[in-house]
């Protein structure tokens, strides 16, 4: 599915796991297309995306690629793919 976001903000997560500590390093993002989502979701970034874009989306437009939705920890929409265009 392609959505095209506004980056609001960069956050990170970390958690402890079985194996170790982990950090999440998450866009939240505001749905552009019509209609819109009605609440903003979280995207995660991968490591090759975070090491590319870094926190340098924010406050700019952003098309993904989603190919799995799930729910967060705190009840939020997580949705995880590719970034298929930045900063458009």
């Amino acid at each position: 599915m392609q959505i095209k976001v506004l980056v609001i903000d960069k956050v990170s997560e970390t958690f402890d796991t079985k194996k170790g500590s982990k950090t999440l390093h998450l866009l939240v993002c505001q749905d552009q297309s019509r209609p819109p989502l009605r609440n903003s979701f979280d995207y995660e970034m991968t490591p090759e995306e975070l090491s590319k874009h870094g926190a340098t989306l924010v406050d700019k437009p952003v098309e993904l690629n989603i190919r799995d939705m799930s729910q967060g920890f705190s009840g939020r929409i997580r949705m995880s793919g590719t970034i298929t265009k930045a900063g458009l």
